[in-house]
């Protein structure tokens, strides 16, 4: 046995306490005939650079995407991570070998304590983890860096590195937000399990089940209903402090919550309780203890709900996905200089063009004008910004938001803003106006 495989053995045994005496079972683990290809792809550089390692018992997935838990005693598995799904605690393996030119080398299977392995836990609630570990622990570190600790970092690398990282971080953070404020549907009364189970032989349902699925069903609509009826209150309105990135951001919580709803809508839970009382509406008056009529109109009432869930869902979906393509034009209007802004009008607007031309639900003039007014106001910031603070930002003073400068009446010190430096910018302002209104 090479000295890297008894390494990630001790590994194995280490995050899941199953004990030195029960080592073997995890060398004998990383030998077997069924992980034989996977394991060896990972120790010769080839396929994908990383294998997980679970502990747990057997389980199947439904076609809406629910676990259904076999029980019994847990076993080791090993996956790539894109089938099996993680139903508890995992350790994870990360090739980490390179040559001069990026390309994977083979993995030294003498070493052990090394970087060209890298090895963690994760939890099914990965999101969540990965949350806490950047915005808690790695932002507070790479906010306060001062200029030493960024080494040969030029301003430019400094400026890129922070905004793509507080774009990760902002996205991860509202990914755990939506997921902690979406609306949940109570689970049936677990009582009625054998119930369910003999609706389809024939025999009625009883009284106090068909009582419980109706009120529990009539909670979920009024629950969906007022989340659809109050999604247009939580648009910001059009200010003067509205941003294109605002409008993207709204619609990528909307398409969050309308997918976590739509997968609810779709779950087991739901789907049991719908066909249930669909077969109460349509059975024998005689055959069943609540009045039809009644049952038939809930039903009907969640069919017209699924369809408004569906039709919002690709609503937000299409939204998303045209918006998305103007990030990259977008981008200047809150980190460039008038300059760089004027030279990406061009294309912005071919963007804005042809989602107006070929979107099939942002096209309309209300949403075209409500866009153009949240760039227009963005425009106007960065100006601002770029006049205040053109001079510091040459000189690379400003490392951090405290050292901008905001005080307009700072303009009139003819030392601190020379006529023969802030005149150009103002010049150029006025030219990105004068292209912007063409």
């Amino acid at each position: 046995m090479s000295t890297r495989l008894k390494w990630m053995a001790q590994v194995i045994t280490d995050v899941f306490g199953i004990g030195d005496q029960n080592m073997m079972e995890a060398v004998d683990l990383l030998k077997k005939p069924e992980y034989k290809q996977l394991v060896d792809d990972f120790f010769n550089g080839v396929g994908a650079p990383r294998i997980l390692v679970y502990y747990q018992t057997h389980y199947k997935l439904s076609e809406t995407g629910e676990v259904k838990d076999y029980g019994g005693h847990k076993e080791f598995f090993i996956t790539d991570g894109e089938k099996l799904k993680l139903k508890g605690k995992g350790v994870y393996f990360l090739r980490n070998y390179t040559d001069a030119n990026g390309k994977e080398k083979p993995i030294n299977m003498n070493g052990a304590y090394d970087d060209q392995v890298l090895f963690g836990e994760i939890s099914e609630h990965s999101v969540t983890s990965l949350n806490t570990i950047i915005n808690s622990i790695y932002k507070p570190l790479t906010i306060g860096q001062g200029k030493d600790d960024w080494k040969d970092c030029t301003q430019e690398q400094m400026k890129e590195f922070n905004q793509c990282y507080d774009s990760f971080a902002g996205e991860l953070k509202e990914a755990v937000k939506s997921s902690q404020n979406n609306i949940n549907l109570d689970q049936y009364d677990p009582v009625y399990e054998n119930d369910v189970k003999n609706i389809h032989t024939g025999k009625g349902p009883k009284k106090e089940m068909l009582e419980h699925f109706e009120k529990i069903f009539n909670e979920w609509s009024d629950k969906i209903q007022k989340h659809l009826d109050s999604a247009d209150g939580d648009r910001k309105e059009d200010n003067n402090e509205s941003h294109p990135l605002q409008e993207l951001e709204y619609w990528k919580q909307r398409m969050r919550k309308l997918t976590g709803i739509s997968e609810q809508l779709r779950s087991k839970n739901c789907r049991t309780v719908y066909d249930v009382l669909t077969q109460a509406s349509q059975a024998n008056p005689a055959d069943i203890s609540a009045p039809r009529d009644k049952i038939y109109l809930a039903t009907s009432k969640w069919r017209s709900i699924e369809l408004r869930v569906t039709e919002a869902l690709n609503e937000s979906k299409d939204n998303v996905k045209y918006l998305q393509t103007l990030e990259k034009f977008i981008e200047p209007l809150y980190n460039g200089d008038p300059d760089t802004i004027k030279e990406t009008l061009p294309a912005l607007m071919n963007s804005i063009k042809m989602i107006h031309t070929i979107a099939r639900y942002y096209n309309t003039n209300e949403r075209m004008t409500s866009l153009f007014i949240k760039i227009t106001n963005q425009m106007i910031v960065r100006c601002k910004y770029m006049i205040l603070n053109f001079i510091k930002l040459r000189k690379g003073e400003i490392t951090k938001k405290s050292q901008e400068q905001t005080n307009s009446d700072a303009l009139w010190d003819f030392e601190q803003y020379p006529p023969d430096e802030l005149i150009p910018m103002l010049q150029s302002c006025i030219d990105l106006n004068n292209a912007y209104q063409a």
